[in-house]
């Protein structure tokens, strides 16, 4: 008798935990994305890394349409490959790059870059 008490015990505790995830599934994703021409970025700084803080990029740019003139980029995720596409695009006249972070992403911060990409040939040169 006590072993097939156990057998029902186990088989409860097997499906229950099947039906109670530990972390609830996103409703949404938001996404933030930024796309600034190579001539607009005029500084790149990597701030200091402190552990179970995100990663953060400073970026200083010509300042437009009422915005500022600093874009901060933060993610629970490296940077450095993105701060070498930044350094590459810096200055160019038909460059861009595009941004997007997850703003509620699965991570311990919530916050990941998730695509950081060159663009090539956007402007004309008699633009």
């Amino acid at each position: 008798m006590t072993r097939l008490l156990n057998r029902v015990f186990l088989a409860v505790a097997i499906s229950c935990a099947g039906a109670l995830p530990g972390v609830p599934a996103a409703a949404y994703q938001q996404l933030l994305t930024y796309r600034i021409a190579g001539q607009d970025i005029l500084a790149i700084t990597a701030g200091d890394h402190v552990d179970e803080d995100p990663w953060a990029l400073a970026l200083t740019v010509v300042p437009s349409g009422g915005m500022g003139n600093e874009i901060i980029i933060e993610s629970d995720g490296g940077l450095d490959e993105c701060k070498q596409q930044l350094e590459y695009v810096k200055g160019s006249k038909s460059d861009y790059i595009e941004i997007v972070i997850d703003m509620n992403a699965s991570t311990m911060n919530g916050v990941l870059v998730i695509q950081c990409a060159t663009f090539q040939g956007l402007f004309t040169s008699g633009q």
